[in-house]
């Protein structure tokens, strides 16, 4: 059987090939892999992926041979022996260092290792004297290099938000996230679930806004709970509980989530509702739509309807239909780089544009499926206001029987106090709000 550092190295191969780094760890760690490799893997490749500049910084440092004259392992060797040596405290040096040695004669040849060896106890020696830009004279290159995001993403932030804030969201977006659930009050209570978690082993911690929120620590595989297959919860961040919230559904309503899948917010909605009236799920993917179901069967929701829609493309049978719409859009994600670092180095400038695009198709469509008096929500998980606040504005200039509606009765008293007029959006970060960084606007139907 393959150590956990091999089994690291092959994923991050595979995530330069294209993979989502989450579907490869699902691929690679299957069930016979002892919990505390899985762990370990896990904390190699997402550190990795996390910190890929400041790694190759600090190789390019050490090594007389650029970085794209290596090969895929033994660059990545070198980068899961740095990540260990400067983060990873409980990891000796020695086992660090030796490891990848081997790994890179296993992987490669007696040379390949010999190069990993030399450069690895070169940045042991010296490892306290790395320099870094300066922060005053370059602070784009100090930021994009130190807390490792691409140059541009960096300027982006500073030019919107300052040096500060911009150095404090790097640093938030670079923390290890907490796993969030979703209490399913269809089916059991905060009690009850907190008795049963703990009796799975399960350390559980309230959440921070929502009482329907839980964070839990010291877990193994979430779907290895036998709480998960009872349907007792969700994964699913506080941030994103918003949305359902901002709704105001009742038992009883109509409601359509357009863009549902995998159904965290789909279900969430459902719960609001006691599992009475009725919600269309759409996700253009069958096999997501088939996610969303699943979702449902799992969690005791009823009242749900999946189907494989484009959510881009008119439909007059919908018009006047529905007394809540929910458009959870398609985003960059950049508000989720903690949980999917990934996104660090696969998204472009260029794209943010072309998704405003597709935003502002789904809103406009969408919003002719809201009743008079309806109520239409817009929702990202993306901090970018060309997602967010501008398409809203955007909208709303173009449609005047559209305003913004009040959304403080919806939220917690802490979220409602940051709010100003008109008082019908939010975006949360997570250096401030301790969240994933989100979107939620709040409109309501008032004119045909």
């Amino acid at each position: 059987m393959k150590n956990a550092r091999e089994l690291a190295i092959e994923i991050l191969i595979d995530s330069q090939q294209g993979s989502y780094s989450n579907l490869a760890l699902n691929k690679y760690l299957t069930f016979d892999i002892p919990a505390i490799d899985r762990a370990f893997v896990t904390e190699l490749v997402y550190g990795v992926l996390k910190y890929r500049m400041k790694l190759d910084y600090i190789i390019s440092q050490f090594s007389k041979i650029e970085l794209s004259k290596m090969s895929w392992p033994v660059l990545n060797t070198l980068r899961i022996g740095i990540y260990q040596l400067m983060f990873l405290d409980k990891v000796p040096v020695f086992a660090a260092v030796n490891e990848s040695v081997n790994l890179a004669k296993k992987m490669e040849n007696p040379g390949a290792a010999r190069f990993v060896n030399a450069v690895l106890r070169n940045i042991v020696r010296n490892k306290n004297v790395i320099t870094y830009p300066d922060p005053v004279r370059h602070p784009q290159e100090f930021l994009s290099i130190y807390y490792s995001f691409p140059k541009w993403m960096v300027e982006r932030w500073i030019k919107l938000y300052g040096f500060d804030f911009t150095r404090d969201l790097c640093e938030a977006f670079n923390q290890k996230p907490r796993v969030c659930i979703r209490i399913n009050t269809l089916k059991t209570n905060k009690e009850k679930l907190k008795s049963t978690l703990e009796s799975e082993g399960v350390k559980v911690i309230p959440g921070v806004m929502f009482e329907e929120a839980f964070y839990i620590e010291d877990i193994p595989q979430l779907k290895q709970l036998k709480s998960f297959h009872d349907g007792l919860f969700q994964p699913q961040d506080e941030s994103s509980m918003i949305a359902a919230r901002a709704l105001g559904v009742r038992s009883g309503d109509m409601v359509l989530d357009v863009a549902a899948a995998p159904g965290g917010k789909t279900t969430h909605i459902a719960q609001i509702m006691a599992n009475k009236g009725s919600i269309t799920a759409w996700d253009i993917h069958p096999h997501r739509v088939e996610l969303i179901k699943e979702t449902c069967r799992r969690l005791g929701t009823t009242i749900v309807d999946a189907q494989v829609r484009d959510s881009r493309l008119k439909d007059k049978d919908m018009h006047n239909k529905f007394d809540k719409v929910l458009v959870d859009a398609p985003c960059s994600g950049l508000g989720v780089i903690r949980r999917k670092p990934d996104i660090k180095w696969s998204k472009k400038p260029e794209d943010i544009s072309v998704l405003t695009t597709e935003q502002q198709r789904i809103l406009e469509v969408c919003s002719q499926y809201v009743k008079l008096n309806g109520i239409l929500v817009y929702s990202t998980c993306s901090i970018e206001p060309e997602e967010n606040q501008q398409i809203v504005e955007a909208f709303l200039e173009n449609n005047g029987n559209f305003v913004y509606d009040d959304m403080r009765p919806y939220l917690p008293e802490k979220l409602a106090m940051e709010l100003k007029e008109p008082y019908g959006w939010i975006q949360l970060y997570p250096n401030i709000h301790k969240v994933d960084g989100f979107f939620v606007a709040r409109l309501k139907r008032v004119g045909k």
